[in-house]
C-alpha cells in the first residue's frame, strides 16, 4: 500500500530532553535544543486545498501521476546519501501530505535546516515531476510541525498518520457519519434545547433502550472491570450505553464496549463543529457505525465541572424519554468494606 512508507528499520530517534536555554535561529520550538535530534510531525498542503494527490478509496489512497511524483520524492529522500533526517511514516492525501520526520543527534549548527531541505526538496522535485505530466502542483507557503516529545505521541501520530485516509473518507464521503447533525431532531430531546449530534445518530432511535451510564470517581479502580463487564453485558442484551466516558471507571467501560464492537453513545457539552474530528482510536468505531456523539452547548458562565455533570443529568432524561430506556448512577455507599457497586436509577 503506498500510501504510508514505515522505515522500520532505521534506528529511533535520539530521547527527548528540554534544553537549558533557548538556541539561536531556532524558529520552532524554542524550548527544545534540536541538536539531540528529534521527532515531529509535519504537515505541508496544496494551495486551494486542490485534490491533486489523488483520491480515497476506503482506507487508502489510490495515487494520481501528481502523488506518485510526491511518493517518489519522500523515497528518494529517504535514501539520500549523507541524509540527516528521514521520514518515519508518512501518507500522501489528496491534497496535502503528513509526515513524522526523525531528525538524527549532531546535525550541525542548525538542525531544522535539515527539515526545510527535505520538505522543499519534496515539494520542488514532486511539482517538477507533476508537471512533466502536464499537472500544475502550486504549494502552501512553509510547513506546519509538532514536535512529539515521548514514544506515547511518536504512537499516536503513527496511528493518526495511518488512519488519515479512513477519517478522509467518514468526512468527505457519500455517508460521512462525521458531518453533524445540528439541531438534533428527536423525541427524546426537548424542542426548547439545542443539540448536536454525529456518527450513527439511529443509535438515538425512539426504539432503542439507552442506559446512561455514570460512574463516581469515588468507585475503586478494582471495581471498574466488574462494571465495565456488567454493562458490556447488558449492551449485548440490546442496550445502548450513553455516557460522558471521562471518570476512569466510564473510560473502562468504553474500551470495553470498544473492544466488543459494541455500539455506544458519547456526549460532551462542547459543541460540535460542522465537521467532527473524531480522537484516532474512535476512527473505526464511526466507519462501523457503532458511535454517536452527542452535545448540548451550555451556557459560557457555567463551570466545566457543572456543565459535564449537567451532561449525565441531560443524558439519564434523554435516555428515559422513551423506548424504556433509564439513567444509571454507579457508586460505592458505606464504607469501604461495602460490596459491590450499587446501580441507581434516576
Amino acid at each position: 500500500m503506498y500510501n504510508m512508507y514505515n522505515m522500520m528499520q532505521r534506528p529511533a530517534a535520539a530521547q527527548i530532553r528540554p534544553a537549558a536555554a533557548q538556541i539561536k535561529h531556532y524558529r520552532r520550538f524554542h524550548g527544545y535544543n534540536y541538536s539531540r535530534g528529534a521527532s515531529i510531525f509535519v504537515t505541508f498542503a496544496v494551495k486551494r486545498r486542490l485534490p491533486l494527490f489523488g483520491r480515497v478509496d476506503g482506507d487508502r489512497v489510490i495515487l494520481s501521476p501528481a502523488g506518485k511524483a510526491a511518493l517518489d520524492a519522500i523515497l528518494f529522500e529517504n535514501e539520500r546519501p549523507g541524509r540527516r533526517v528521514w521520514a518515519a511514516s508518512f501518507v500522501i492525501m489528496p491534497d496535502h501530505i503528513h509526515l513524522r520526520l526523525v531528525l538524527m543527534p549532531d546535525s550541525g549548527e542548525e538542525p531544522l535546516r535539515h527539515i526545510g531541505q527535505f520538505v522543499n526538496n519534496v515539494k520542488r522535485w514532486s511539482r517538477k515531476h507533476a508537471a512533466d505530466n502536464g499537472i500544475e502542483v502550486a504549494w502552501e507557503e512553509n510547513y506546519h510541525d509538532y514536535i512529539c516529545v515521548s514514544r506515547f505521541i511518536n504512537e499516536k501520530v503513527d496511528a493518526y498518520i495511518g488512519y488519515n485516509p479512513l477519517k478522509w473518507a467518514l468526512m468527505h464521503g457519500p455517508d460521512a457519519p462525521l458531518k453533524v447533525v445540528e439541531p438534533l431532531i428527536s423525541p427524546r430531546v426537548p424542542e426548547y434545547e439545542w443539540w448536536s449530534a454525529a456518527g450513527n445518530v439511529d443509535l438515538l432511535g425512539p426504539e432503542r433502550r439507552i442506559a446512561a451510564v455514570s460512574v463516581s470517581r469515588t468507585t475503586r479502580v478494582s471495581d471498574h472491570l466488574a462494571i465495565a463487564e456488567r454493562l458490556v453485558k447488558a449492551a449485548k442484551e440490546g442496550w445502548v450505553i450513553a455516557s460522558t466516558f471521562i471518570s476512569p471507571g466510564e473510560i473502562e467501560i468504553y474500551n470495553a464496549l470498544d473492544a466488543e464492537g459494541l455500539p455506544c453513545i458519547k456526549a460532551s457539552p462542547d459543541p460540535l463543529k460542522m465537521v467532527y474530528r473524531p480522537h484516532v482510536e474512535d476512527t473505526l468505531a464511526f466507519a462501523e457505525g457503532r458511535l454517536a456523539v452527542v452535545s448540548r452547548e451550555c451556557s459560557p458562565d457555567i463551570s466545566r465541572y457543572d456543565a459535564w455533570h449537567g451532561m449525565n443529568d441531560a443524558m439519564a432524561k434523554m435516555a428515559a424519554a422513551c423506548g424504556g430506556g433509564l439513567g444509571v448512577y454507579i457508586h460505592r455507599k458505606g464504607a469501604r468494606s461495602a460490596a459491590a457497586p450499587i446501580w441507581e436509577r434516576r
